[in-house]
């Protein structure tokens, strides 16, 4: 009975329809329940901005943000079918209360982030069919399991961010390319093109692709046999450069289309290379290097390509120091979170700051190795369990002396990851799980690699499908510990008394609920040090930090940790001008109310009666 089912019925294409179906489940759960800093921003304005541009042909008010967002605005725009009006939902009355129509919140919000979720959960289908044609039908459910599972990119698909879409976009595009270079299907081309274009268009970050998919070309070059190509291996770079120019050109094309402001108005490229750091030296480091590369490829026909590559040859055993340095940095990280906590870098470098080397907080710049460490602790420590166990299974059978299976995909991913790093410290940025998104589907596929090998030294004939049963009980109980808050996960192995994510809105509808069953609900004032209450509550909200307080005077305070970086910076200003005396209620022991994201008590959202 076992062998029909594994052979007929338990076959990964099958599989896949519950993981999806779980996916939907949990990603329903809570889907209208919060608000996040962000979201106003492009509920209210962004989004609706877009299509009244687009429908007006106003084509500079394309441009809605520097991020740019537009491939939100073009699924979480058809929320505005069902509520067209988004910005009828609140208003601010003369002394800076703000008015909601609690009423509505839960539908606005439904309309918004639903059509993100399902797009998602349709892209991870799309992906499960990529990885498939590029390894086997198993490593594709597992690394799509592990996908649909994870707390953070769950998380993630229910809020109204660019970031929402990132990762998903991001890893076709990544995994198409990947199959092209595999199998050299003009399908792979263009599914490559059309991504990596909309991937652009959802954040400027995903231009990097383009540079990847180029070392991708030299690195398979370098690497390649001369018996693994049916041509030339000279005149197999010089088709993979001009496809590598079609993609580029394509997914220009689709940003300029998409995003016309671009076209129309100089001051928008500007924008957009404004946010490079240190543009001049790239431009010359990088346009010198592109110029010697083009040089070589078609006028030395590739010799001194072929040069370095017969030294890479005898250099391939130096590959292993790359598994080995991820695998020591996680260990790392673990131990020394968990045996030295007071290790400087962490105790003087906040998590949620966003410049690495901000001087407020930290008088050096981080050295190199303090770097890495800052950008790589939150994606160790919100991987799932499950996870980092069959990573390690992958990191193993990469330091065997044994050739493994799906090296080059395996090395070709380490070095985006890498690459990525590189680039957070080059801009100055402190990674937290939403600035490092596009990371969590490659680890998703290194850990289904990780257990593909694990299941290979196993003889039993039900290996596999017991591998899958495990990967998804343990990828449950991840998200079932955390929910409804998965954007907050954090695994078991950070101690209690850190955090890599704030509470980012969630907590404030509970708040909400829990002000709204004292007694004149409507008629109390409650003054918020952050976003996510006001949407829930039926009384009088603020957060503004001036006001007459001779006018407005708030019952309740609803206090949170983001706010109280906030608030507690200018604490004495507000009290003279507004009377606000929040620095009294941050640390009282008997609030009110108190919620502690994911059982973390620096994690909270607190309501305190004013006396």
């Amino acid at each position: 009975m076992l062998h029909f089912l594994s052979s007929k019925i338990l076959q990964p294409k099958y599989l896949l329809v519950v993981v999806l179906a779980v996916y939907f489940f949990f990603g329903i759960q809570h889907l209208t329940q919060f608000v996040t800093a962000d979201e106003r921003y492009w509920v209210y304005e962004r989004i609706p901005q877009y299509w009244d541009a687009v429908t007006e042909g106003e084509w500079k008010k394309t441009f809605i943000n520097d991020k740019p967002g537009v491939s939100l605005a073009l699924v979480s725009g058809i929320g505005l079918l069902f509520e067209p009006n988004p910005d009828r939902h609140f208003f601010e009355s003369a002394d800076r209360l703000l008015h909601y129509d609690v009423g509505k919140t839960e539908s606005l919000l439904l309309a918004f982030r639903l059509p993100i979720l399902i797009m998602n959960g349709l892209l991870l289908l799309l992906i499960f069919w990529l990885i498939g044609r590029l390894t086997t039908p198993w490593v594709a459910l597992w690394s799509t399991l592990f996908m649909a599972l994870s707390p953070i990119l769950l998380g993630i698909s229910q809020i109204v961010n660019p970031d929402s879409l990132l990762w998903s976009l991001c890893a076709v595009a990544i995994f198409s390319y990947l199959a092209f270079l595999k199998s050299g299907e003009k399908k792979f081309l263009w599914l490559t093109l059309a991504f990596t274009g909309l991937a652009i268009l959802t954040k400027y970050v995903a231009l990097m692709l383009l540079p990847f998919y180029l070392s991708l070309i030299i690195f398979r070059f370098l690497a390649a046999q001369d018996t693994q190509v049916p041509i030339p291996l000279s005149q197999q770079l010089r088709q993979d450069f001009r496809s590598w120019i079609i993609i580029t050109i394509g997914s220009l094309t689709l940003l300029c289309f998409f995003l016309p402001a671009l076209l129309s108005d100089t001051k928008y490229v500007a924008e957009l290379l404004m946010t490079v750091n240190d543009k001049e030296q790239l431009g010359i480091v990088g346009g010198g290097l592109f110029s010697l590369f083009l040089i070589d490829v078609f006028a030395l026909k590739s010799r001194v390509l072929l040069a370095i590559r017969r030294l890479c040859v005898r250099a391939v055993d130096t590959l292993r120091a790359v598994p080995l340095s991820f695998l020591i940095l996680f260990a790392g990280l673990i131990v020394a979170r968990n045996y030295f906590p007071d290790w400087s870098i962490f105790a003087q470098i906040p998590f949620d700051i966003k410049d690495l080397s901000d001087a407020r907080y930290y008088t050096e710049i981080p050295n190199v190795f303090e770097a890495f460490v800052m950008e790589w602790n939150p994606l160790v420590f919100s991987l799932t369990p499950i996870v980092l166990i069959a990573l390690v299974g992958l990191f193993l059978a990469l330091l065997g002396k044994n050739i493994v299976s799906y090296t080059f995909l395996t090395y070709a991913l380490f070095f985006f990851a890498l690459l990525f790093t590189v680039l957070l410290i080059f801009s100055n940025v402190l990674s937290t799980p939403r600035y490092s998104i596009i990371l969590y589907p490659l680890f998703a596929f290194f850990a289904a690699l990780g257990v593909w090998h694990i299941t290979e030294k196993i003889l039993w004939p039900h290996t596999k499908l017991a591998a899958t049963l495990i990967i998804f009980l343990g990828s449950l109980a991840s998200l079932v510990a955390i929910s409804p808050f998965y954007f907050n996960y954090t695994n078991f192995l950070l101690p209690k008394s850190a955090l890599i994510n704030d509470a980012w809105g969630y907590g404030g509808y509970e708040a909400a609920q829990y002000l709204n069953s004292l007694p004149d609900a409507e008629r109390l004032t409650v003054w918020i040090d952050y976003y996510g209450v006001c949407e829930f509550f039926v009384g009088k909200c603020l957060n503004a930090y001036t006001f007459d307080q001779n006018v407005v005077r708030p019952d309740y305070y609803v206090l949170t940790r983001r706010g109280k970086i906030r608030y507690m910076s200018r604490a004495d200003r507000w009290e003279r001008l507004s009377g606000l005396t929040a620095y009294k209620y941050y640390d009282t022991p008997t609030p009110d109310w108190q919620l502690s994201i994911g059982g973390r008590p620096g994690n909270f959202i607190k309501v305190v009666r004013v006396k």
